[in-house]
């Protein structure tokens, strides 16, 4: 028997109380870490030298030791490893700087002193590392595209869910019933995850894959393929061999996969692990 606590709860309320408080401004959404921001003022501004950016990203110890070990990775590898941020920046570039600072502070954004939603959170990040490293993956078989910024948009693509998460620890009932909570998360973390990045300040191509990434029936404006059309095709195969409804979804019904088929793409062999690697590190 329902107890009277989970029969007044009603999860319409809940959702409509959300988009009444992102309307009004109420709802607390997460902050990218202080020197991911203080990092990025940097690497934007045009008179910010190879040794301006390393003084900042070496204020944080795990930031710094990431971003070495991403310069030494197997995509940037050199003739020999680097071991200082200033080596590591001037091997990857400002542009790759940028993506990476926020790809590897992004997992502080997932995580949670809350226990009650602490492995949804944990799921949350390993299904957007996965997402992010076959969106990487996939990007690489289009010259227009970047690897780097595919693999931020991987990554962030979920992350209007977070808030969500974060008000449903208020309300255990709705975290026990998943599915549920799965419900009031489709329909709402595109939307909030639209007004985290703008918040952030993203590029419009990150934010419009967080507005517009669980969009089936979306028909994008460009021929070309974009990073929307990336994610989207990379979070339908994160699901494969799944119970999720994407895994059986027939793909014939989704422009971005005819638009990825109509170029006629190949994936290089064994890369979404490298990527993999790159994330979890």
């Amino acid at each position: 028997m329902a107890s009277s606590t989970e029969n007044s709860f009603s999860v319409k309320k809940f959702a409509e109380q959300i988009q009444q408080d992102l309307k009004d401004n109420k709802v607390k959404l997460p902050t990218l870490p202080n020197i991911a921001l203080e990092a990025l003022v940097v690497v934007n501004d045009c008179d910010s030298s190879v040794a301006d950016v390393a003084a900042i990203v070496d204020k944080d110890a795990a930031i710094a030791a990431r971003l070495i070990r991403y310069a030494n990775s197997p995509i940037y590898h050199g003739t020999a490893p680097v071991k200082t941020v200033k080596s590591a920046i001037t091997r990857i570039g400002f542009d790759v700087v940028k993506n990476a600072i926020l790809t590897l502070s992004m997992k502080d954004v997932f995580k949670t002193s809350h226990k009650v939603i602490e492995k949804r959170m944990e799921t949350l990040w390993e299904h957007s590392v996965s997402v992010a490293a076959k969106s990487a993956t996939l990007a690489e078989a289009f010259p227009h595209l970047n690897r780097e910024e595919a693999m931020l948009a991987g990554l962030i693509h979920d992350v209007g869910a977070i808030p969500i998460l974060m008000r449903a620890c208020s309300h255990p009932e709705l975290v026990a019933k998943e599915a549920h909570l799965d419900k009031v998360i489709a329909a709402l973390h595109m939307p909030i995850g639209k007004i985290m990045l703008t918040l952030w300040k993203f590029d419009p191509g990150l934010i419009a894959v967080a507005a517009n990434h669980d969009k089936q029936d979306r028909v994008s404006k460009s021929e070309f393929v974009n990073y929307v059309d990336i994610v989207q095709v990379a979070n339908i195969l994160s699901y494969e061999g799944s119970n999720h409804p994407l895994a059986s979804i027939d793909r014939k019904s989704i422009a971005a996969f005819k638009k990825m088929a109509d170029t006629g793409f190949e994936l290089g062999e064994g890369r979404e692990q490298i990527f993999d690697s790159i994330l979890k590190s």
